[in-house]
């Protein structure tokens, strides 16, 4: 999809400057303005005839330009030249919505009235978006080092000194001018055509390969050198067969990841499932690097660094620092932290959800158990994932994150990820020791639309353009702010990724209900204990949901949606009743 959007954004290039080379039009249509010694903007002046089409067509141009710089997909190093060239769309659209009054070089009689309000503003934006301009040639040209970037820098530099010494001297301002936005033109289909042509806007994707479906062994595999980082496939899915979690047969403990990697073969990730073909939107492991297998391994905290102290953040950074956003703004494992020592709880965040929510939670469960939180793909400090979220691939990243058969985990998930909780305990009963469903989403049977899937499929591309990050950064940490009620320490709500990522979850939500209730239709009822907190009015769906598991319903009235940062001792103490042994189902 990064290849489409360069498409699109070097499109959108092309026509910023044909809309913005109208102008040539004007030579016939409007014999006024002079052309050797009057401005090119003198065209879209108010009493001029064409005012509206030459006006429209600045504007349009402007906007296009600013078009092909949000859908750019990011690159390191570029971000000063690609801001200034949105800068100079931005002015060139001020200049058209801002006309001058009359035609101030080509009329002698224009020198002499009052110039407006509007009149002034399109002067400024016009030298504004020259400034602009020229900076993001110089500053485009230093990182591209092309000697064409650089020749059609220094020919816009001479235009536009040109036209300040013909403005002083009082002629062939039309001529130097005319010279000036032509070499702008040209540098706009050129910095298109570089798009197109280089790789510095394709972000390498993990390799793809079918998914391992093998019978898994209790062998566990050899533990990693210290200060060696592993981490689960970013878009693990396991869709090529219902009920089959990726690396591991069902039912049977996902530690495993096949009989070759059960044995320590080296680069093994298994035996390769028959049959899934090598395209598929689902029943596809995105492996990290060649023959990786699914599962790290147990005891090593995936996409942190093996061998380091508990607590430590993958993927090595201290706690409080800033990211590296060029560093978890691409494709790869996701963010995992672990901490504590027992029994292992595995914690899954809710919608738009990061780790640092759970801190209260993992800080006191910590003291008893090992507590694992991760993120999703596109949240928190995990990278995007090529692929769009489905059902299947969250419960194979639930499978890859539990320890290794025949340990059991305890999976405590909040609001729409208790769907993946619940299929995951449905899919693999063994590994489960029990279920704190907190404030579950109401997995409405409606019908999947097909242009929700459609745009999923574009969203972990938008996540990494100049756009996203934008929006990001404007409206990330005030919306964080006001829905979690809490600072954002990481930073990582200013990412682009993440509401790409949002929207994703929020868009395969249907399909999402929809697999669940195809599997509640197939798999029995898990044989392990359920706690559903409940929060605010009493919802009828929640307490459908806790009959239906034969789950313990504790109730929080006064509490909201945010239980983890509210109430984390509720959930530390439907964690503690189930580990010493709550109601089992069945």
């Amino acid at each position: 999809m990064e290849r489409r959007l360069v498409v699109l954004a070097a499109s959108a290039l092309i026509v910023a400057a044909v809309l913005g080379s109208a102008w040539i039009t004007g030579q016939f249509t409007t014999p006024a303005v002079d052309r050797a010694h009057g401005y090119v903007s003198e065209l879209a002046a108010r009493d001029q005839p064409w005012t509206r089409l030459f006006r429209v067509s600045d504007g349009l141009a402007g906007l296009a330009c600013v078009s092909g710089v949000l859908l750019l997909p990011r690159t390191a190093r570029e971000w000063r030249g690609w801001l200034a060239v949105a800068a100079f769309g931005l002015f060139t659209f001020a200049s058209g919505v801002f006309p001058l009054d009359c035609a101030a070089l080509s009329d002698p009689a224009c020198g002499l009235r009052e110039p407006s309000w509007p009149h002034r503003a399109h002067t400024l934006a016009g030298a504004l978006s020259t400034i602009c301009g020229l900076a993001a040639m110089v500053l485009l040209g230093a990182r591209w080092r092309s000697w064409v970037s650089w020749l059609l820098t220094w020919l816009s530099v001479a235009a536009t000194l040109l036209t300040v010494g013909a403005l002083a001297a009082g002629q062939g301002v039309g001529i130097a001018h005319r010279a000036q936005l032509t070499m702008f033109a040209i540098w706009l289909v050129y910095a298109a055509l570089h798009l197109l042509v280089s790789d510095d806007h394709q972000t390498p994707v993990p390799i793809l390969g079918p998914a391992s479906v093998s019978r898994a062994r209790e062998a566990r595999p050899a533990p990693p050198a210290s200060g060696t980082v592993r981490g689960v496939a970013a878009g693990a899915a396991s869709d090529a067969a219902p009920g089959v979690a990726a690396g591991a047969a069902p039912g049977i403990g996902p530690g495993a990841a096949g009989d070759a990697a059960g044995r320590g073969v080296p680069g093994a990730a298994g035996e390769a499932a028959a049959g899934v073909p090598p395209d598929a939107d689902l029943g596809e492991v995105l492996g990290a690097g060649p023959g990786m297998a699914l599962n790290a391994g147990p005891g090593v905290a995936l996409g942190a660094v093996a061998g380091g102290p508990p607590g430590t953040r993958g993927p090595g950074r201290a706690p409080g620092m800033r990211p590296d956003f060029g560093a978890v703004d691409g494709y790869g494992p996701p963010h995992v932290v672990e901490q504590g020592t027992g029994p292992a709880v595995l914690i899954t965040a809710g919608a738009a959800g990061a780790w640092f929510h759970w801190d209260a939670v993992a800080a006191q469960l910590g003291r008893r158990h090992r507590v694992i939180r991760f993120d999703r793909p596109g949240l928190g400090l995990s990278p995007r994932s090529p692929a769009p979220p489905t059902l299947y691939a969250e419960v194979a990243r639930l499978a890859a994150l539990a320890p290794a058969h025949p340990e059991q985990v305890t999976v405590v998930a909040h609001g729409v990820a208790c769907w993946h909780a619940e299929a995951f305990a449905r899919l693999h009963p063994l590994c489960v020791a029990g279920l704190v469903l907190v404030a579950p989403a109401c997995a409405r049977e409606r019908r999947p639309l097909a242009l929700a899937r459609s745009a999923g499929r574009w969203l972990p591309a938008l996540g990494g353009t100049w756009g996203a990050t934008a929006l990001a950064r404007m409206i990330g940490p005030p919306a964080h702010r006001l829905f979690a009620g809490c600072s954002d320490p990481a930073g990582v709500y200013s990412m682009g990724k993440v509401p790409a990522a949002v929207v994703g979850e929020w868009l395969a939500r249907r399909d999402m209900a929809a697999d669940l209730h195809r599997l509640r239709e197939e798999k029995p009822v898990p044989g392990v204990a359920v706690t559903v907190i409940s929060t605010g009015e009493r919802d009828a769906c929640q307490q459908r949901l806790a009959r239906d598991l034969e789950a313990e319903l504790v109730r929080l009235p006064a509490i909201g949606r945010q239980v983890p940062l509210e109430a984390p001792e509720a959930i530390v103490d439907a964690v503690s009743d189930l580990r010493r042994g709550g109601p089992v189902n069945g």
